[in-house]
């Protein structure tokens, strides 16, 4: 190699390093921030009001009740034009009718009751006339009568909501808020599933067993609620099929305010080889009411019209096949909480076929549930059906008119 080609490969390599000894110096170096524009919020950056940092116990129960005290000082006043809501802490607050303050993250709030995620109990639910006060820093969705959403901070004491909105301070009567979702409005948050399973089995001088399936999909937001729902059960007793039953539902329902909801959709279909049924179809509306609505027990009751077509898988000579048929609907609901993770469900349906009325029939269930986990439930469920006048077979036998089913089972609910 000449002395010429030599001192050029050491150039090189001399500049090489340099430039990586420049290239780990300026590494080090930390990055230039950028400047957001004029008037324009950081996304860490709180919202008005809100402090830039949680305040340590046990000053933040004391910096949370006087913010809401000036609040309310500020209501009875007449809130000025320029008004800001100060909140005394970053977290959600939320104060009992008792005196107790409980510290966490506001779920939601419907139909009279709230969840709250407490920092020290976890998830806790109670009826919304319990609470008086409410402190949430964090933006969430308020829905009043009238068909009135707002998105912001709020507060919410004894009888006035506030709401920080970007079109400035909101004030309704508490009397009329419905429903507090946490967070804007999310499609996600809608949506919930249910599935559940129950079998029984007998073997020895008698070989029989039983499968029992449902699957419920509900998309609830804070004015309307559908839920689509299948059930399905087979059984066999010593080799021979005795139980082959599908129920399908759906219901969309409508609230319009605490009291009441419309129900512009509802069916169910029954396809059910031992009752003869083919297929039973029951499309109809209606509207309802909330007789009661307390923490421990709800009771709706509804009426309405509808269409009922009903296909037999087969019939005596001289019966109708298949028959169409006007009906009016009559149901009512119940829950009953007997502790926080136990409950009672009953619900009871009557379609009147008032052009045949031999076809009316009615569905009664009442579901026991014991919540093991947020998502595990134990449920024992009994399901009545009956027809008040089920037409003969082709072979001139008739099926029985009531039809009773217990079931035990387990249950994945995924919210």
């Amino acid at each position: 190699m000449t002395k010429a080609a030599f001192r050029l490969m050491a150039s090189i390599a001399a500049a090489a390093a340099m430039a990586g000894f420049v290239g780990a110096v300026r590494a080090q170096e930390p990055p230039a921030l950028e400047t957001p524009p004029s008037g324009e919020k950081t996304a860490e950056e709180p919202p008005d009001g809100v402090p830039d940092e949680a305040v340590e116990s046990p000053d933040s129960v004391g910096e949370v009740d006087e913010a809401m005290e000036q609040v309310e000082e500020e209501i009875e006043r007449g809130l000025p034009a320029e008004f800001t809501i100060e909140f005394g802490d970053t977290h959600d607050w939320m104060r009992l009718t008792s005196g107790e303050w409980l510290k966490g993250r506001l779920k939601r709030m419907r139909e009279d009751e709230i969840e709250f995620d407490s920092d020290k109990l976890d998830v806790v639910k109670f009826d919304w006339a319990k609470v008086d006060r409410l402190h949430c820093p964090e933006v969430n969705t308020y829905v009043f009568e009238g068909k009135v959403d707002l998105i912001g901070p709020g507060v919410v004491t004894k009888d006035t909501v506030l709401v920080e909105t970007a079109d400035g301070i909101q004030s309704f009567p508490r009397e009329l808020l419905l429903s507090i979702v946490d967070g804007e409005p999310r499609e996600r948050n809608w949506w919930s599933m249910k599935l559940g399973a129950g079998f029984s089995a007998n073997v020895g001088n008698t070989n029989q067993g039983s499968l029992n399936a449902y699957f419920e999909l509900t998309r609830a937001d804070y004015r309307t609620r559908t839920r689509l729902r299948y059930d399905g059960t087979i059984g066999y007793a010593d080799k021979e099929q005795n139980v082959n039953r599908h129920i399908g539902n759906v219901q969309v329902r409508l609230f319009l305010s605490h009291r009441w909801y419309f129900t512009p959709a509802a069916a169910q279909l029954l396809n059910d080889r031992f009752q003869n049924i083919k297929l039973r179809a029951t499309p109809g509306a209606g509207a309802g009411v909330h007789i009661f609505d307390t923490k421990r027990w709800e009771w709706d009751a509804d009426a309405g019209l509808g269409y009922q077509y009903i296909e037999f898988l087969s019939t005596a000579a001289g019966v109708k096949n298949p028959q169409n048929d006007g009906f009016v609907s009559l149901g009512t609901w119940a829950e009953l909480e007997f502790y926080k993770d136990i409950e009672l469900e009953i619900e009871w349906r009557t379609n009147l076929v008032y052009t045949t009325i031999g076809n009316t029939n009615h569905t009664g269930k009442a579901t026991f549930t014991i919540e093991v986990t947020d998502v595990f439930d134990f449920e024992t469920s009994f399901l009545f059906l009956r027809t008040e006048n089920p037409p003969p077979r082709l072979d001139g036998t008739a099926p029985a008119k009531n039809d009773y089913q217990l079931i035990i089972g387990v249950a994945l609910d995924i919210s």
